[in-house]
């Protein structure tokens, strides 16, 4: 039986005696073209050719012509079983247990072979308490996450609001990297994956690690990119959803959305346009006169010139993460701000951040609050906040994504 020593999942076959990369990429083609390694598929030449060319680069490992002859025998796609069963007895509570422990020297908690930074622990905590209370393989997963060999380099957990970057598992550094605000869109099917869902995903990716995981990463599949993500998109994602009530994501192809929660698919942020309404993912920003604020229902509308000679036409922001109430020591700023933005007829640059916060730059309003000065209002710099940041999300029981 072939199995990375430190892979939590069951063991592949091994290759018939014999077997070899030769017998792998023997290729056949059939009458539309297409090339036929047994039941693995390739859509044309191009694409078996460079099937070959990836797997040839990993030199015909023990591991990897197992993980092919099971593909070519089977049509089955290795690791997306869920994986080993944790020890009777364990439970989420006790796996996220730091009541005995301090933050080391770099200020991580170490939770066996697992390593969460101390101020992003209550995000992990909850996040990882949401799967489990829907998912027992997520109970597994994390187990294993902090039961890894001694021997490998411990797995680091990082919470992000990097927006620019999908969530993701890099193998190198053995870093899973998570935003907890967004969603991810699927292109092909409009199906839709939690924060949650897809911090399993890249959970999932770390599992998969090893030599059985690099051959899958050189199958390419024109619409899951490569059997390692198909493995996962089809494996653990797609049971998670299942339990949440979601369907599953029939591609890799997809785009990123600001929601909620994390176990969200909701948007929360809109614009509305031109009569209709579309979802965008923050950063977002539009060039405007901004018309009206609405602090209680965190709406700002703008009047937005149309190109050329087209008329202006009106949009409108609204972000469910916006907090107006949250303004701290900047109210009295952020207040006469938002009563000069109301019916300005300046153009002025807004902006909905990453965090839900709407800032705006205005260069007319600087100058009146510079020529009139008043006790205790600072001069606003560029994009000056007109809305704080949520409350980070307190622990409680019941993403390259």
């Amino acid at each position: 039986m072939s199995a990375d020593a430190s892979s939590p999942y069951a063991p592949l076959p091994d290759a018939p005696k014999g077997w070899g990369l030769k017998d792998a990429l023997h290729g056949t083609k059939d009458d539309k073209g297409h090339v036929h390694c047994g039941k693995l598929d390739f859509p044309d030449q191009k694409s078996f050719n460079d099937f070959s060319s990836l797997q040839w680069g990993l030199g015909g490992t023990k591991e990897q012509l197992a993980t092919l002859h099971y593909i070519e025998t089977t049509g089955k796609t290795p690791l997306s079983e869920p994986v080993k069963s944790a020890p009777a007895g364990t439970s989420v509570d006790k796996l996220l247990d730091v009541s005995n422990k301090t933050p080391d020297n770099a200020g991580f908690y170490n939770l066996g072979t697992l390593r969460v930074k101390a101020d992003e622990y209550q995000q992990f905590a909850t996040l990882q308490k949401e799967l489990c209370k829907k998912n027992p393989e997520a109970l597994d997963t994390l187990y294993h996450m902090e039961h890894a060999p001694a021997s490998e380099k411990p797995l680091t957990f990082r919470v992000t609001s990097d927006q620019d970057r999908n969530d993701r598992y890099d193998d190198k550094t053995n870093t899973i990297s998570w935003n907890p605000n967004t969603s991810v869109r699927d292109k092909d099917s409009g199906g839709r994956v939690t924060p949650a869902t897809a911090a399993l995903h890249e959970e999932t990716h770390w599992a998969q690690r090893g030599r059985v995981a690099d051959t899958l990463e050189r199958i390419p599949d024109a619409k899951y990119t490569s059997w390692s993500e198909k493995a996962v998109i089809d494996g653990s994602e797609k049971r998670d959803l299942a339990l949440r009530g979601l369907p599953p994501r029939t591609s890799h192809d997809g785009d990123g959305l600001n929601v909620k929660g994390i176990d969200s698919v909701t948007p929360s942020l809109t614009v509305k346009q031109n009569g209709g309404e579309r979802e965008v993912r923050a950063p977002f920003q539009q060039s405007g006169r901004i018309i009206e604020v609405d602090k209680k229902a965190g709406t700002v509308v703008m009047a937005v010139r149309g190109e050329g000679n087209a008329p202006e036409h009106r949009m409108e922001f609204k972000t469910e993460q916006l907090n107006f109430a949250a303004m701290g020591d900047n109210a009295a700023r952020t207040n006469l701000l938002l009563e000069g933005a109301k019916y300005h007829k300046d153009t002025v640059s807004l902006q909905i951040t990453n965090d839900g916060r709407v800032l705006y730059s205005d260069p007319a309003q600087e100058k009146r609050i510079h020529d009139n000065p008043q006790p205790g209002v600072e001069f606003p710099k560029p994009m000056q906040a007109i809305g704080a940041a949520p409350a980070a999300v307190p622990v409680g029981g019941g993403r390259d994504r």
